[in-house]
């Protein structure tokens, strides 16, 4: 089970969410925050990104990619017990439209990543499917192909 869970404040104030989310959770194998969705699953304690995403890997998820947007992302997970982490860069574009660049990334590491692609080549190539999309307008036009992503990879 895969989850991006795209939240907006104006979610935070319905009190039943911090129970689903967490309900959510609980059966998620592959989680795909942003970094400033990340901070929620804190529970308001005052905790850094590493032991957020361990408690996150501790609690039973698999695989967590963090999505920051012109920063890169990031990619992490247990080895024997200690988090391990990968990181690649973010890509210097123009931003026409930010719509859909986190599906697009979200979709991009989950399709390469379970068709045996590295965690790391499946990272990069999602950062580079969603730069791709932020490059154009509107969220279905912002959809690459594997050759999409691959020339802009060589190009940049």
């Amino acid at each position: 089970v895969s989850f991006d869970p795209n939240i907006r404040k104006e979610m935070l104030s319905i009190p039943e969410m911090a129970q689903a989310l967490d309900y959510l959770i609980e059966y998620t194998d592959i989680f795909i925050p942003s970094e400033s969705e990340l901070p929620f699953f804190a529970r308001h304690k005052n905790l850094s990104e590493e032991q957020i995403v361990s408690d996150l890997l501790h609690g039973g998820v698999k695989h967590v990619a963090i999505k920051r947007a012109q920063r890169g992302a990031s990619y992490y997970k247990l080895k024997n017990g200690t988090l391990h982490a990968q990181h690649v860069a973010g890509h210097d574009i123009e931003i026409i439209d930010p719509t859909g660049a986190g599906d697009c990334f979200g979709a991009t590491f989950i399709t390469l990543f379970l068709s045996g692609f590295p965690a790391h080549k499946a990272l990069q190539y999602a950062n580079a499917s969603g730069a791709l999309a932020v490059m154009r307008q509107g969220p279905m036009e912002g959809i690459s192909s594997l050759a999409d992503i691959e020339d802009f990879l060589q190009q940049h």
